[in-house]
């Protein structure tokens, strides 16, 4: 094949503009590659090209053939069969090329090769194995080679299964395997002989990579002839004993070697279960060696999967029984202690030492997986591992309790062997392990350390010069995974001992303490009973030892440098349980919420700003409860002024808290109505009602709400309010409707006309739906779901009667029409409160009016009836078809703006919307059964043309049941 000096020269000219590196030589030689790009023998030339050209030219005319290649695999079956013969050429020298280069360019070489393979071969490209194998023959080739075919043999791990792909399997196996063989066996004689151990290691990892890969898919009959060859061979690199300075390069080997050992034992369960008792033996010898460094971990979290797969077999039952002590010791509890990079972790990343030791958010490291080893150990095998943790209980009170390591090892052991079912909210529920041991710990263990603490407390000394705070961490640990377990008696006095520890300057332990003095207090009282979310210690006194642990908050808080979210969430937690009590600490709740208002201006962090303001409205609250309008003043009075500072800087979220602590302020007496009133006029002003400011709106109008009560509504401003945001579609139009259609019956007309005039403009507006406006539509139909829920509202507040009545002054068919155009919503809505409403809205409608002989319906025509009545009942079928769909969490308040607003818990259980309690599918099958009782209702409704058989048999059941 001919090639022409022209594409040689410009493609000269074209890398040594670039290889000056200027902005306009590089463009210039970027403009003069694409000239030549489309040149048939573009690849040819730059293969020729790399080879005969210094390096730093040649390097770059490997990576444009590299690149070429990487489009060549995507090529269609024409632009394939213009190139066959340059690439054919090229296919012929490559390997030989590659084998011969050295880095860099080799690598843009073994990329390039894998780009052609994966088009070519091994269709048309059938000898490129067969190339590569004997490269594998020789010593100063081998590596490169064994590298190239881990690379091309890589994607039958990730790849699906398919006849292509197995064919490619097949060849590559059959073509390979016996050079692959004597390879491992000669490794192995080599690196016995201590032989340039560094590179032998460096094969033997590729070697094992590529076993992986060849039988990920299937078991090739080379590989299962060869069974017992290749697992002696994977023996002998486990007990591979390290040679001082190449450790590391035997370990990562190991690891590779475990890997497969795992995929054969899940794989090839019936082939290789004769050897696996054998490998448990080999595999935990193995582990017993490691370090705890990070060289080792791969080895030790297959080890570790390897053994949580065996665990559950039942032929492998009576091994385990005689082994487990042995698997415990050399597997478990050596990944329970606590590594350099967690003691690290807990002085310099609190936030995420604390995730990892409550929530074990940590899931691949040893310690994670030797957990859920741990607990499937547990599972199977329960008798033996309580008698196990016994012996080491008693072993551990015989020593005199001595050694951080071991009381660590041993908590952590008691914890994982007990928690089978355990969330961070509740602790632990369901205990696996026996409560002797549980509680046996507690009692002759942890008791008496936690006693000396407590005296330590008592005389004012530091706990910290006899205990680590890493070792009273733990003690919290223990507590808080258990509380559900120990005695509820105890667990004040606890709390109160745990919350001393939030003093400590490590901010970690102060943390832990924060949380666990938190769960301890908040234990409920029946942690199984998911639907009674009671606490234990709302009926019980315990005002005493609150009380000392919101003197250690208020100390804690006062000594940080930061907003922490630990301790403000106990500090909230305490005014909720001691409500009135906190009467008596009035002024000292004072100073601390002036300091943490000071510290939102220092540092802002979403989670504890919504904590302080949170605070904040539970002492308000409790002065709502126990009317103490004093209290509220003393607190108005001393952060009025900081709250005034914080709305003045007009940032979104701290606005929108501060306006709802304002709405709290409205609800008791006190002594700034004025300043209140002012603002309430200002809020009135068009100008704060625009879309920049949408997300403010869901405050504003709480604000309102407890502003405007008792007085007459401005009902121009809030009308053209109301205007305004209906007009750019902002939800909030629903809560501020809401808000006037409660405060007066005459305002019902009102909002209405202004809602259904937006309706129509976007009705005539979008008469049809195209592809392009999808988007559009949704939007539209969010919107409309919003004004189906706002007649629901003005129907659990004044009846059907009245909605009927007002939805007619506006227009005669308005109600009507709109049921009909939205049918689509009846038919979709799932989610479980609004369902609730606009079902039993419709469900009044429908049924409610009285008949006389020819049928005449109240509310809706005879054909609107029979839409709507077939849209319910095709809501209720698809629910019971797909049940999850509908299963929306029911809260107090469905917050409707999609600003981000996020209200206050006191706001929102006094700015309760109405709440409709029945199940709605049960009240509408009830209404309709008594409705079709008439005989002449059944004589005129035609079901059978109505609802298919499916529907019928559906809503007869349902009628069945009520």
């Amino acid at each position: 094949m001919i090639v022409t000096s022209n594409i040689v020269n410009d493609l000269n000219t074209a890398f040594q503009l670039i290889n000056m590196g200027t902005n306009d030589k590089i463009r210039q030689g970027e403009q003069l590659l694409q000239q030549i790009r489309g040149d048939i023998q573009y690849p040819k030339v730059l293969f020729d090209y790399f080879q005969a050209y210094e390096i730093s030219l040649g390097l770059r005319a490997a990576i444009e053939l590299k690149l070429w290649f990487k489009e060549y695999r995507n090529f269609d079956d024409y632009q394939a069969q213009y190139v066959q013969n340059v690439v054919q050429t090229i296919k012929q020298h490559i390997i030989s090329a590659y084998i011969v280069s050295e880095a860099p360019l080799i690598h843009q070489l073994k990329d390039a090769i894998v780009y052609v393979a994966s088009r070519d071969f091994p269709t048309q490209w059938p000898n490129l194995m067969a190339e590569l194998n004997q490269f594998l023959a020789h010593p100063d080739y081998v590596y490169k080679t064994l590298k190239l075919i881990y690379k091309l043999t890589e994607k039958y791990v990730y790849q699906s299964r398919s006849d292509p792909l197995y064919e490619e399997i097949i060849i590559t196996c059959d073509t390979t395997h016996h050079n692959l063989l004597l390879l491992a066996k000669s490794l192995i004689q080599q690196i016995e002989a201590l032989q340039n151990l560094q590179l032998s290691y460096e094969i033997l990892k590729t070697l094992l990579k590529v076993f992986y890969n060849l039988n990920f898919q299937d078991l090739h009959p080379h590989f299962e002839d060869n069974l017992q060859s290749w697992m002696e061979f994977m023996k002998v690199v486990l007990r591979l004993q390290p040679v001082q300075g190449v450790e590391q390069f035997l370990f990562k080997c190991k690891g590779e070697a475990l890997k497969c050992v795992l995929l054969y034992a899940m794989k090839y369960r019936d082939d290789f279960g004769d050897l696996i008792q054998v490998f448990s033996s080999e595999i935990w010898n193995v582990c017993t060696q490691t370090s705890a460094g990070r060289d080792s971990d791969k080895i030790v979290l297959c080890a570790l999967r390897y053994f949580k797969t065996l665990i559950a077999w039942q032929d492998m039952k009576a091994f385990f029984e005689q082994n487990i002590k042995i698997l415990i010791e050399s597997l478990i509890i050596r990944n329970l202690s606590l590594s350099k990079d967690e003691i690290g972790m807990f002085s310099d990343e609190p936030q995420e030492f604390i995730e990892k030791f409550f929530e074990q958010s940590d899931l691949e490291s040893r310690r994670a997986q030797a957990v859920e080893l741990f607990k499937t150990v547990t599972k199977h095998f329960n008798q033996q591992v309580n008698l196990i943790i016994q012996e080491y209980l008693q072993a551990y009170i015989q020593s005199g309790m001595n050694g951080v390591d071991n009381e660590i090892i041993l908590i952590n052991l008691i914890i994982e062997a007990s928690t089978s079912s355990f969330t961070s909210k509740d602790g632990t529920i369901d205990i696996i392990l026996s409560q002797e041991n549980v509680l046996g710990f507690y009692t002759h263990c942890l008791k008496p350390k936690l006693g000396q603490i407590f005296e330590m407390q008592q005389q004012n000394q530091s706990v910290e010069s006899k205990f680590t705070p890493i070792q009273l961490a733990f003690y919290c640990r223990y507590l808080f995974y258990f509380r559900n377990v120990i005695d509820k008696v105890e667990l004040p006095t606890l709390a109160t001992l745990v919350s001393k520890l939030q003093l400590s300057k490590k901010t970690t332990l102060s943390n832990i303490a924060c949380y666990t003095a938190y769960s301890l207090i908040n234990v409920r009282q029946d942690v199984k009973n998911y639907a009674n979310h009671q606490l234990y210690f709302e009926n019980v006194n315990i005002s005493q030892y609150l009380q000392l642990i919101l003197t250690d908050c208020y100390n804690n808080i006062k000594q940080q440098q930061k907003l922490e979210t630990y301790s403000l969430k106990l500090t909230n937690s305490l005014i909720n349980l001691l409500k009135q009590e906190i009467f008596n600490a009035i002024a000292a709740l004072c100073n601390l919420l002036q300091d943490l208002l000071k510290n939102i201006k220092l540092e802002y962090e979403f989670q504890n700003v919504h904590l302080v303001f949170e605070i904040i409205a539970s002492v308000i609250d409790v002065c709502i409860i126990a009317k103490n309008s004093e209290a509220a003043n003393q607190l108005q009075q001393s952060i009025l002024n900081q709250l005034d500072e914080l709305l003045r800087e007009n940032k979104g979220d701290v606005t929108n808290f501060v306006l709802q602590i304002y709405s709290l302020f409205l609800q008791v007496q006190t002594n700034a109505s004025s300043y209140y009133q002012n603002l309430l006029q200002n809020f009135l002003e068009i100008q704060n009602w625009n879309e920049s400011n949408s997300s403010l709106f869901q405050a504003y109008i709480i604000f309102f709400q407890f502003g405007f009560q008792g007085t007459n509504l401005p009902t121009a401003q809030l009308q053209t309010i109301l205007k305004s945001i209906v007009s750019h579609s902002t939800p909030s139009y629903t809560e501020l409707s809401k808000f006037l259609i409660k405060s007066n019956s005459q305002w019902t007309n009102i909002v209405l006309a202004i809602i259904f005039e937006q309706y129509n403009i976007q009705q005539q507006s979008q008469p049809q739906i195209s592809s392009k406006s999808k988007a559009t539509h949704l939007s539209q139909r969010l919107i409309n779901k919003e004004v189906f829920l706002l007649l629901a509202h003005v129907f659990t507040t004044y009846g059907v009667e009245v909605l009927v009545n007002e939805c007619s002054k506006i227009s005669p068919q308005l109600l009507e029409s709109f049921l009909i155009n939205e049918l689509g919503i009846i038919k979709s809505i799932s989610q479980r409160s609004e369902r609730k409403f606009i079902f039993t809205m419709l469900s009044a409608i429908l049924f409610s009016g009285q008949y006389i002989i020819h049928l005449i319906l109240r509310f809706l025509t005879q054909q609107s009836w029979n839409h709507v009545f077939q849209a319910m009942v095709e809501n209720i079928t698809l629910k019971k078809r797909n049940p999850l769909k509908f299963m929306g969490r029911v809260t107090d308040r469905e917050v409707t703006s999609s600003s981000g607003f996020q209200p206050l818990k006191p706001v929102i259980a006094r700015n309760n919307p109405d709440k409709i309690l029945n199940d709605e599918d049960k009240l509408f099958s009830a209404q309709f059964k008594t409705y079709y009782s008439n005989p002449i209702v059944q004589q005129q409704l035609p079901i059978q043309q109505l609802l298919t058989k499916q529907q019928q048999e559906l809503l007869s059941n349902l009628i069945q049941s009520v």
